[in-house]
């Protein structure tokens, strides 16, 4: 591999990095600007975490409530069909709580995907109004970086 300047006997040239980047003009930098928006960023990203988090409680403890509620039908329906003398009664029992528990399931399924977007939206909302807020930030700066520049002419 052929190399143009002096090396130190690696494939790698000796360079002078103060002299790379002499010509580079850098418009200033505001660090403290930077870690501001940096700590808004951060600042988004728990809330966004928190509110995940509270939503899939609520889900999980929903989702208990529903088993318990279940377990409970479950017990009421043997009982019921226990005590049923005809195997037509006992037919009839178990076709209405059939019917009961498809509603009941159904129901329970869309209360849950409810639940589901809800959380979904509100930390898409959290993040997106940081994003918006971030790019009017860098907007600003380059806006005041730039009258800056012009005043200085």
């Amino acid at each position: 591999m052929a190399t143009k300047g002096k090396t130190d006997g690696t494939i790698f040239p000796e360079w002078d990095f103060s002299k790379v980047w002499a010509d580079v003009k850098m418009p200033e930098f505001n660090v403290n600007a930077m870690i501001a928006a940096q700590q808004k960023n951060i600042e988004a990203i728990n809330l966004a975490n928190k509110a995940a988090v509270e939503g899939w409680q609520a889900f999980a403890k929903k989702q208990a409530e529903l088993w318990q509620s279940a377990v409970e039908d479950t017990g009421a329906l043997a009982q019921d069909v226990t005590f049923a003398k005809k195997p037509a009664e006992k037919l009839a029992k178990q076709a209405d709580f059939a019917k009961s528990a498809m509603k009941t399931g159904l129901a329970n399924a869309r209360e849950a995907q409810e639940l589901a977007a809800k959380t979904a939206n509100k930390t898409v909302d959290i993040v997106s109004k940081r994003l918006v807020e971030g790019m009017d930030e860098a907007v600003s700066y380059v806006e005041t970086v730039q009258s800056k520049a012009a005043a200085a002419k």
